[in-house]
């Protein structure tokens, strides 16, 4: 459990195209590769920037007011904490978010419960005047059904999530969702509460932009 759990926040930014800017498209691709964008253009880094990159990774990258890069950040960890949203960090040059608790459908179903949008009226609550975040969106399915299919109903779930939240105060730009199918996941697809816990979407919490 442990192991696919890792695996899967490993692969957490692997995944079709995004639904807007190309954020997606600066994430890692393996699990080898950092767990989180860097944001930085590479074509916008000197020789010497890039010859120092080792003997700079243990200081603290600054934003264009000296303000750390993690404070809003860790500001929106403190605000989760206090609405009862369980979240694991991910820490590195740019620190993301993943939201333990998963927004769980009914078989072959696509519809948002009321457990649900509890959670996403919190996540709406921390993210409304917060631009600068964004939100990725990961649809899984169990196995019930053939994988054309399945990946289709994940894809469905995860924009029946951004429906709602752009129905309520987010914005286009901050939200991007895409579909796994069937093949990342979290539990035993041989029992039905595992097959319950693989009917998900997953939510992760990055900072786009300054």
């Amino acid at each position: 459990m442990l192991k696919i759990l890792s695996l899967c926040t490993s692969l957490l930014l692997i995944g079709c195209a995004p639904m807007g800017n190309n954020l997606l498209d600066t994430a890692p691709k393996t699990k080898d590769d950092a767990p989180f964008p860097t944001f930085e253009d590479p074509a916008n880094q000197s020789p010497e920037k890039s010859e120092s990159v080792d003997a700079e990774i243990t200081s603290p990258l600054t934003g264009p007011n000296g303000e750390l890069k993690d404070d809003d950040m860790r500001k929106v960890a403190s605000q989760l904490s206090e609405l009862g949203v369980i979240y694991h960090e991910v820490n590195g040059d740019q620190l993301v978010i993943s939201i333990q608790e998963k927004v769980h459908f009914s078989s072959a179903k696509a519809e948002l419960t009321p457990l649900a949008k509890n959670l996403l009226n919190k996540l709406i609550a921390v993210m409304a005047t917060k631009p600068e975040l964004a939100l990725v969106l990961d649809g899984h399915t169990d196995k019930t059904g053939n994988s054309v299919s399945n990946q289709n109903l994940s894809e469905m779930r995860s924009n029946e999530v951004r429906r709602y939240l752009l129905d309520n105060r987010l914005d286009a730009g901050q939200l991007y969702s895409r579909g796994f199918g069937e093949y990342l996941p979290l539990c035993d697809n041989e029992t039905m509460l595992g097959r319950k816990c693989n009917r998900r979407v997953e939510i992760t919490i990055l900072k786009i932009h300054w």
